[in-house]
């Protein structure tokens, strides 16, 4: 810088024309607290996760902390929170007459200035701290025009008679940058700058630590110690000795506290990246989906009706906007995910499962699962399976963001149960299974085995699946009376779907979770619970700002969802046979399975009385499913087993599906009248084909019988044997008869 800089930049800092930097801002708007307020208080600081679970200690479980553009911040509240040492230490480099003056040194603007005309080695800075803090947050300006450092002088000295000298230090220690920590992520504030190089909190750093964060502030990435390049350290504690030295020369330590200080060894008290429980390493599933979750229930919180911001096309742009609420406001967000159980599944689900690659525009692609389980008298989602591979090779949540065709998991949701409730069908009533035209005159229904069984019950339309029944049904229900059922269960349809959605040919498709959820509704007692992953939200103090309260919504008396789930326990005999072989003891289950066209998605949403698991697997791409049949089915055992070992007081054995009582009358059904002209018909059948078979048997000529003579009868002959007593005297036997002409003929045996 040249002499002439030097003198303009001093003349400016001197106030010599107090009335020139006045001059330069005059046209600067006037700030009131509210709107310094705005900003200092508008600081972002890190959000945090926690399981349902707790520790040995009590305390709940931490997942992680929730990211924000990889940068870390917890704010102090007040100068209690953070060591003395730490506060000596930034004063007496930044600001040794921080407590004294009212927002500028004039003398400190003049050496600096010198400093920095002369090229001194050593800075020591000419803005204050009340300064530096307009700076980075009230400006956030750091160019070093005249007319920024004239505005920056102005703000301070107003905001000195604002604030007390204690919030503005509160307020700084929070905005301060000191580059990135162990954990990889960049660190504001100094909580965690010291959990971050040190891995303690601002409370307990020792003096040496205190005075390295200290002369970090001026170049935080040239002295950040855990930078590859050993001139940062080198260069970090040189600046550290030199905030000792001046804690010393200030007397805020003693010679014994310098000295101790200077021997204490950093580079052994630097934290390391394995220190961290990095919840976006280990879950990054949970992370990613607690970010959506959270969004939307501080969205809640405000009153916005997620629904409409949808239908409006507004909702994915506030979503973002909320996100990053959440993942900045300090928040602690308490799930309803136990964590044991969500490794156990995790860990079981591909377990001897098959695995069949397959390439698409030449990227290689394999089945993936997505599998939820719920707390069918809640709805919380207590584990949840995303995909079948590891999150950096596939990044879609395939249980809660994937949507798929339900296939035939929708006829109990859609159909059955809505028909029962009507009073259209009841178990036992029958439905003729047939060949049926498609309504848009595009071809026929078939079911999966090609063929057709004629009259069924509702219960073994169910049981194996028959898709002809189900579609009469669900017109003989009315489509929009089947979608209020579906849309009360959080299923809402597509506009577009139609007559086929009754056996799954659905427009948009549903995920995981929201299946799940809707099936649990027959478990519990016909109450519908929207599924959620978010209990309780507390604020950076832990006051507890939000709790999730249950809604549940009746979908179907509990008669109604009785009958559907003894329906749905005959399918373990039926298409789900693999399942019931395989089903631990002690276990009362009901379930559903589901495919769609061509075998592209397989499901099984199978319940208990206590928690609902949904499993689907597929390809990304559409690929059919038909070499790997039993791949979820598979992926469900192995699921269901690994919760019930991992966590026996949440699924216990021995529980049964609770009788309402009276179940109502069996009636004959919308097809009765048909059902009994089918018979009829058949009954005539039977009896025209035996009368044709009457018809063609040939004749047989009647031969007469050839007489043989009676045989000679022999003289009797003594016998050795005594005989035995007289009965007395009997009538005499009568002459022998010959057989009637008939018994002789002969006639052909009835086929």
């Amino acid at each position: 810088m040249s002499v002439a800089i030097f003198l303009v930049t001093t003349i400016g800092a001197v106030g010599i024309g107090i009335g020139v930097v006045s001059a330069m801002v005059q046209d600067q708007t006037i700030q009131t607290k509210s709107d310094f307020e705005k900003s200092l208080k508008g600081l972002f600081q890190t959000s945090y996760a926690y399981f349902s679970n707790k520790d040995a200690s009590g305390k709940p479980v931490k997942i992680g902390e929730l990211r924000y553009d990889n940068n870390n911040r917890k704010l102090i509240k007040s100068l209690d929170e953070v060591s003395p040492y730490l506060i000596h230490a930034f004063i007496s480099i930044e600001d040794r007459d921080f407590y004294e003056h009212h927002g500028i040194v004039l003398r400190s603007i003049v050496r600096a200035a010198y400093q920095q005309v002369v090229g001194s080695e050593v800075t020591t800075g000419g803005s204050t701290i009340t300064q530096q803090l307009v700076k980075n947050i009230i400006l956030n300006d750091r160019s070093k025009v005249f007319s920024r450092k004239a505005k920056e002088i102005i703000l301070a000295l107003r905001m000195e008679q604002m604030y007390s000298k204690d919030e503005i230090l509160v307020y700084y220690l929070n905005s301060v940058f000191f580059g990135k920590g162990a954990h990889g992520r960049k660190m504001h504030g100094v909580e965690a700058a010291a959990r971050g190089l040190f891995n303690t909190d601002a409370k307990h750093l020792h003096l040496a630590q205190a005075a390295y964060l200290a002369g970090m502030v001026q170049r935080p990435n040239a002295l950040n110690p855990l930078d590859d390049d050993p001139k940062n350290l080198e260069r970090g504690l040189k600046r550290m000795k030199l905030v000792l030295d001046k804690m010393r020369e200030y007397e805020k330590i003693s010679q014994r506290e310098y000295e101790e200080a200077l021997r204490f060894d950093i580079k052994k008290s630097l934290a390391r990246s394995e220190h961290f429980n990095d919840g976006y390493e280990r879950y990054p599933f949970i992370m990613f989906a607690i970010e959506d979750e959270a969004a939307e229930t501080l969205m809640e919180m405000d009153r916005l009706n997620i629904q409409e911001l949808k239908k409006q096309g507004k909702y994915k742009a506030l979503l973002e906007e909320y996100k990053k609420k959440a993942v900045t406001g300090g928040y602690h967000f308490y799930t309803t995910i136990d964590e044991k159980l969500y490794n156990a599944i995790n860990r079981m689900a591909t377990q001897g499962l098959t695995f069949y690659p397959r390439t698409y525009k030449g990227k290689k692609t394999k089945e993936q699962l997505g599998a939820t389980l719920i707390h069918n008298k809640t709805g919380a989602v207590l584990a949840f399976v995303s995909s079948s591979e590891k999150f950096n090779v596939n990044q879609q949540d395939h249980a809660l963001h994937v949507s798929r065709q339900p296939g035939s998991t929708i006829k109990p949701l859609l159909v059955f149960a809505p028909a029962m409730e009507e009073g259209i069908v009841s178990p036992s009533s029958k439905i003729i299974d047939e060949k049926m035209r498609k309504r848009d005159g595009s071809g026929y229904y078939k079911n999966a085995s090609g063929s057709y069984q004629g009259p069924v019950t509702v219960t073994e339309a169910l049981k194996w699946s028959y898709n002809i029944p189900a579609i009469k049904t669900f017109n003989a229900l009315g489509h929009q009376k089947g979608f209020h059922y579906l849309t009360k269960m959080g299923l809402p349809p597509d506009p577009n779907d139609g007559e086929s959605a009754a056996i799954g040919g659905m427009t948009q498709g549903f995920t995981v979770e929201k299946m799940s959820a809707a099936f649990s509704t027959f478990a519990n007692q016909g109450l519908y619970n929207k599924p959620f992953l978010i209990s309780k939200v507390t604020d950076s103090d832990g006051k507890v700002i939000w709790e999730h309260k249950p809604r549940p919504v009746r979908v179907f008396s509990p008669q109604t969802a009785y009958k559907t789930t003894m329906m749905l326990k005959q399918v373990l005999n039926g298409t789900a046979t693999y399942i019931q072989a395989r089903l631990p003891s002690g276990y009362e289950l009901a379930g559903k399975t589901g495919t769609t066209n061509e075998d592209r998605d397989l499901w099984f949403i199978g319940y208990t009385p206590d928690i609902t698991l949904g499993v689907w697997g597929g390809y990304d791409y559409n690929f059919s499913m038909a070499h790997n049949e039993k791949f979820v089915k598979k992926a469900w055992v192995n699921m269901f087993q690994a919760a019930v070992k991992a966590s026996p007081d949440l699924i216990p054995k021995g529980t049964h599906f609770k009788h309402p009582g009276y179940l109502g009358p069996e009636i004959c059904g919308f097809e009765c009248d048909e059902v009994a002209e089918y018979y009829r018909k058949l009954e005539e059948q039977r009896k025209k084909e035996e009368e044709e078979k009457k018809s063609k048997l040939p004749e047989i000529p009647i031969i007469p019988p050839i007489l043989e003579p009676p045989p000679t009868e022999e003289p009797d002959q003594p016998s050795t044997e005594p005989a035995p007593p007289s009965p007395g005297p009997h009538p005499p036997s009568p002459p022998p008869q010959r057989p009637p002409l008939e018994s002789y003929l002969r006639f052909p045996r009835s086929s």
